[in-house]
């Protein structure tokens, strides 16, 4: 499936992406939402029928549910409570009989979790660096999925009469910060 990219300042542009795209006839099925939490996706999934994956939930969630032994620091022999350590601040606690678990993640442990949540979101590992960069900026990012062969409709020097290409219009009217083509 062939992707463009809009990464956006704001959840305005989003929202007002996502009604003109819905209007130019995209499903909600062919849109994905990425931000960085629930603060920067609040309004575009209470004001559009589009869900948004907020990757820091994303990123505790694969920490808290990776299988026991499948981490760097649950080889190590420690289990992890799915808490991140920023800053490589952390410590140990212990559960109900005293069993002791990580309060934070050692960077091996978060780069996984980081790239595996992208993953999830259906991302190939450049367009992960892509989002995951605007993403921890604060942006907020509308990606369209399609199948449609662009070739089909090329012709020389005329318009890209493309979904993509109508898609990256849409984003143009709507304030992207940038475009991209995905991998």
């Amino acid at each position: 499936m062939a992707k463009k990219f809009g990464i956006f300042p704001n959840q305005q542009g989003v929202i007002d992406a996502i009604e003109q795209l819905e209007q130019a006839g995209f499903s909600p099925g062919e849109m994905k939402v990425l931000a960085k939490d629930w603060e920067h996706s609040r309004r575009v999934e209470s004001e559009t029928d589009v869900h948004a994956d907020e990757m820091r939930e994303l990123e505790l969630t694969q920490e808290a549910t990776a299988p026991f032994g499948d981490s760097p620091s649950t080889r190590a022999g420690v289990a992890t409570a799915g808490a991140i350590s920023f800053g490589g601040l952390g410590g140990f606690t212990t559960l109900a009989g005293g069993i002791p678990v990580a309060l934070g993640a050692v960077t091996g442990d978060w780069d996984e979790n980081h790239q595996a949540a992208y993953a999830k979101s259906g991302l190939d590992s450049e367009e992960t660096e892509l989002c995951s960069q605007a993403v921890e900026s604060g942006s907020v990012i509308l990606y369209v999925e399609s199948d449609e062969s662009k070739a089909l409709l090329d012709k020389d020097g005329g318009p890209d009469l493309s979904k993509l290409g109508i898609a990256e219009a849409v984003f143009r009217r709507c304030g992207a910060d940038r475009i991209v083509d995905g991998s």
